[in-house]
């Protein structure tokens, strides 16, 4: 994998880091990250053909490693192929790079960023079609990463998926519990019905008297009982 001269120092980090994946995958890797960890303690023995891995790189790689299945269940889940085999091996370690960098919460560097820069590495070194198709299945992958946790949750058979609309009442598709309605007194118990109160002493009654009771007498009656008596007599 050649270098390209315009590459920034993070670029160059993160290609050195594609290339040990590539070279990791051309020992016969697959998604086993064993082969990509031995290969790393490999590179970190300086001898005097190599130059050193940049902490950078290094920490990528390491990622990756730590995170393989993870990271190739999301590029076959986006790169709509049969199998990771069927990707061209340079594009492939790419984006398991960029794919770390933004699964990477410990990470300053942004999702769009890792996307631009490996269109901007395969573009240098890859196919013609290479910088589409990875921007499309980082772009995918970028979107699943940045969803909700429970869009991400696979639904069980007969669970319906979860929904983020409420209402003032409460959560959407929950039913919502209504005032308590006061029984009529027919459906109350005894001791629940509230005894009507007496009518005041002296007041004029305009029902029947009943057993015991008497007309109050014109010194028991008030000035506005009187008045009172005065309109009532007056329209009759």
């Amino acid at each position: 994998m050649a270098e390209h001269r315009g590459f920034t120092s993070r670029t160059k980090a993160r290609k050195r880091a594609a290339d040990v994946v590539f070279e990791a995958d051309q020992r016969g890797m697959g998604r086993n990250p064993r082969v990509l960890e031995d290969l790393l303690r490999e590179r970190r023995v300086l001898t005097a053909a190599q130059t050193p891995l940049p902490e950078y790189s290094i920490a990528l790689i390491e990622g990756v490693a730590a995170n393989l299945r993870r990271i190739d269940g999301l590029i076959e889940a986006h790169a709509e192929v049969p199998g990771l085999d069927r990707i061209p091996p340079v594009d492939l370690a790419v984006m398991r790079v960029a794919v770390w960098e933004m699964l990477d919460e410990a990470s300053d560097v942004a999702d769009v960023t890792a996307i631009d820069q490996a269109v901007m590495i395969v573009k240098s070194i890859s196919t013609d079609t290479s910088p589409g198709f990875v921007n499309a299945v980082l772009d995918a992958v970028r979107r699943e990463i940045g969803a909700p946790a429970w869009s991400r949750r696979p639904v069980a058979e007969g669970e319906s998926a979860p929904s983020e609309d409420t209402d003032e009442d409460g959560p959407a598709g929950e039913p919502v519990a209504s005032e308590p309605v006061a029984a009529d007194a027919e459906d109350r118990a005894p001791e629940d019905v509230a005894e009507a109160p007496e009518p005041a002493t002296g007041a004029p009654s305009s029902g029947a008297l009943e057993p015991g009771d008497r007309h109050p007498t014109l010194e028991e009656l008030g000035e506005m009982d009187l008045a009172s008596l005065d309109e009532l007599l007056d329209e009759y």
